[in-house]
């Protein structure tokens, strides 16, 4: 027994000191280095991407609808870095909060009962411009996204599979896009003065008093807002003149990729979008997006 004893302990000796134990060098595990993932499905190095079509929708405008349809061309360099070219256009429509501010009412002594709506509630109202209430629109800056081209680095730091269910394997990527492009758009700027010469709501001011200032008060509330038979100047035919603009527009978007036979995928990603050089200094504009394509 003792002799046994005496043997293990020279051999294990052995090992330590041997060219393949801890001596000869570190600890070395056998996935580090640059053939982390061998035989990848779904390798990029040299190869196209096309991703068309894309679906998506501006999630923070507070007063029209943006509904994007783009499509996408990359060209990855290496299994992490790549390059491409997107083209979107966009496809706008009126929330009901830009209906009701455009047709919105001036009720100083509150006879409607409604904040906003069509002429039909205002029926009662004297056409000649003396009593209330009337139209006291409101038309703040609303940008409407036509067309917009960006060009990205696109960085895919993840390549992964996951088990479905116990018995399927997905692919994915995990991808983030930085690049610059144009944003061609449609913009409506600020309105304070309506589109007859009036404000579209001051002070309010009693006709009490003399005939002398019964008249002056008739003539300073005939100064606001808008009566149902000017229709110019509320409503969407009271906005102010639209105007084409094209900005410079800085993009930051992050998603996830999933592979399927061979050459396909689909895709979801979030892109925020900044457009400089507007009237506010910057727009910022958050789409969530989703789409497919195929690898060539």
């Amino acid at each position: 027994m003792f002799f046994r004893i005496i043997c293990l302990s020279l051999l294990s000796l052995n090992l330590c000191f041997s060219d393949h134990g801890f001596a000869a060098g570190a600890y070395r595990k056998a996935t580090e280095g640059g053939d982390v993932v061998k035989d990848k499905i779904y390798p990029k190095f040299e190869t196209w991407e096309f991703s068309v079509p894309n679906f998506g929708l501006i999630m923070n405008q507070s007063y029209v609808n943006t509904y994007l349809v783009s499509g996408g061309i990359n060209y990855f360099f290496s299994e992490t870095w790549g390059f491409g070219l997107d083209f979107t256009i966009g496809s706008n429509s009126d929330k009901g909060e830009r209906f009701c501010i455009e047709n919105f009412f001036y009720d100083p002594e509150d006879e409607v009962g409604s904040a906003c709506g069509d002429a039909s509630l205002l029926d009662g109202a004297d056409e000649n411009g003396n009593n209330f209430p009337r139209f006291g629109p409101a038309y703040v800056p609303v940008r409407e996204i036509d067309t917009m081209i960006i060009a990205n680095m696109t960085w895919t730091p993840v390549y992964g599979k996951q088990l479905i269910f116990m018995s399927g394997t997905s692919y994915f990527d995990l991808f983030i896009e930085m690049g610059m492009g144009i944003a061609n758009s449609t913009f409506y700027a600020k309105r304070d003065i309506l589109a007859n010469g009036n404000s579209p709501r001051d002070v309010f001011t009693p006709e009490t008093g003399t005939a002398e200032q019964i008249q002056q008060a008739q003539e300073r509330n005939s100064q606001i807002g808008a009566q149902i038979s000017e229709t110019s100047a509320y409503g969407e035919a009271g906005r102010p003149d639209p105007k084409s603009e094209t900005n410079l527009m800085f993009n930051f978007g992050i998603g996830q990729k999933f592979h399927f036979s061979k050459r396909f995928h689909v895709k979801v990603y979030l892109r925020n979008m900044t457009l400089l050089g507007t009237a506010q200094g910057f727009d910022n504009l958050l789409a969530i997006m989703g789409g497919a394509g195929m690898r060539l």
